[in-house]
């Protein structure tokens, strides 16, 4: 698709771009939700979603180490490479919520109201991601017989990671379309749902159900745990946690109590 492209003698790669899009955007929206809920702590907030970023990519290499355990258990020199591509989402999301909520200790600031911000910032992020895959042909469609009887855009001439062009389901492009959808239901839910910390909790359980589904047309090579891929297995354990924490975090919050004063007997 388009790999890189050149501005002058800077080369600039796309799914790089995607990504910094997605980081650059996120941190925005963080300092501009932390301004509306206190005008004088919204770097707070930008601590916290660089702490997701951090987290996430620790996280997230750990994750890829992990699934391709096989390959890099003969290559360990290249665990650290992180520069060369390889993140796995779950591990990232993970990470990144690790860090978020220590950061959210330290600066003193609600984990719940800036994880409802990131209920708009993860579909974003995963449609800017899968955008950049479609560009550089990661996480690529299987291949199918001919584009005779499935139509684009369900099928499209497309390469895989190593440039082989083929007939193949647009997994990339599903993702696309699945995350853009995503976040319009996250406004949804910001609209019906105003209890602090369950909406982040949804959406990354729908994010995980439809990458799952997305699973099935997929053409890359990942280990597989009997007819599912591994990262669907991660997806289905990712939705499943994720449901259950929103049930945990809907519960009524419950308030301080109330410290009477003592007062000296009388003597």
């Amino acid at each position: 698709m388009l790999p890189d492209f050149r501005i002058g003698q800077i080369i600039i790669r796309s799914y790089a771009l995607m990504v910094d899009m997605a980081i650059v955007v996120g941190l925005l929206l963080l300092g501009v939700f932390g301004a509306l809920d206190d005008e004088r702590r919204p770097a707070a907030w930008v601590d916290a979603g660089l702490g997701v970023l951090v987290g996430g990519i620790v996280g997230g290499r750990l994750g890829h180490v992990g699934i391709h355990w096989q390959y890099f258990a003969e290559h360990p020199e290249n665990i650290i490479k992180v520069w060369q591509g390889g993140l796995d989402w779950h591990g990232a999301v993970l990470g990144g919520l690790l860090a978020m909520l220590l950061v959210c200790r330290i600066r003193e600031v609600s984990f719940r109201q800036i994880s409802d911000t990131l209920a708009f910032i993860l579909p974003m992020g995963a449609a800017l991601a899968y955008t950049g895959c479609l560009m550089v042909s990661c996480g690529h469609g299987r291949e199918v017989t001919s584009l005779a009887n499935i139509h684009p855009p369900i099928a499209l001439e497309l390469p895989d990671l190593y440039g082989v062009v083929a007939p193949r389901l647009a997994s990339q492009l599903y993702g696309v379309v699945f995350s853009l959808l995503l976040i319009g239901v996250a406004g949804l839910l910001a609209w019906r749902i105003a209890h602090p910390g369950v909406r982040f909790w949804l959406v990354l359980a729908l994010l995980a159900l439809g990458t799952f589904g997305i699973g099935f047309t997929r053409g890359d090579s990942v280990p597989m745990v009997g007819a599912l891929r591994l990262d669907q297995v991660l997806d289905l354990l990712t939705a499943a946690g994720a449901l259950a924490t929103a049930v945990l975090a809907a519960r009524p919050i419950q308030p301080e109590p109330i410290q009477l004063p003592t007062w000296p007997e009388q003597i």
